[in-house]
């Protein structure tokens, strides 16, 4: 149980959690507004609490409604992520040697996003039911649309830096390929000299 435990403990995902709390705290500050955000305990005087919970679009509160804070979420996801890979990409260097690093990062930095998702769904569901009286139904269609905009906006980010990264390699390994043939050529003219 012990070398379990011990596991667990020396795992990427809680190595990456703690490296968060150690180095670049502002970060965590913007994690703390949000979730104090969503469980009210930030500006609620304001009703800032109501307008992830229940977002208006048009007058009505809906599944696309709901979708555009879904999608707002994941851009703030993928930021999280783009920028801690940026700084600490450094201390991680063995990701660099597997296939997909960036993609491998983000399922493993995914503790606070997860947690935060978990905790928005729980909230919403509860402000739903009790502040603006709606059915399992007509939440279960808001939590749809709130998952639907989060996982449009992580496939949209993925597909575009997947995308890059083939288009990168691409133009390295044509450059390579140029340069590789360049030699060649340059060496046989001075054997031929």
């Amino acid at each position: 149980m012990k070398q379990y435990l011990k596991g667990i403990w020396f795992s990427l995902p809680i190595q990456l959690m703690l490296l968060h709390f150690r180095r670049y705290q502002i970060f965590l500050l913007f994690w703390y507004i949000l979730f104090a955000t969503v469980g009210g305990s930030f500006m609620k005087t304001f009703g800032a609490h109501s307008l992830f919970l229940a977002p208006e679009y048009f007058g009505n509160i809906s599944p696309l409604s709901t979708a555009i804070v879904g999608i707002t979420s994941g851009v703030f996801i993928m930021s999280w992520n783009i920028t801690t890979f940026i700084l600490h990409s450094s201390r991680i260097q063995f990701l660099a040697t597997t296939a997909q690093p960036f993609l491998k990062y983000c399922i493993n930095n995914a503790i606070l996003p997860i947690a935060f998702l978990i905790f928005y769904l729980i909230e919403a569901y509860q402000y739903s039911r009790n502040q603006e009286l709606f059915s399992v139904s007509d939440f279960a269609g808001l939590a749809l649309g709130y998952t639907g905009g989060f996982v449009i906006s992580i496939a949209f980010a993925f597909l575009y830096f997947f995308g890059a990264d083939k288009t990168i390699y691409k133009t390295i390994s044509a450059t390579i390929s140029d340069a590789n043939k360049r030699h060649d050529r340059m060496s046989e003219k001075k054997q031929d000299t």
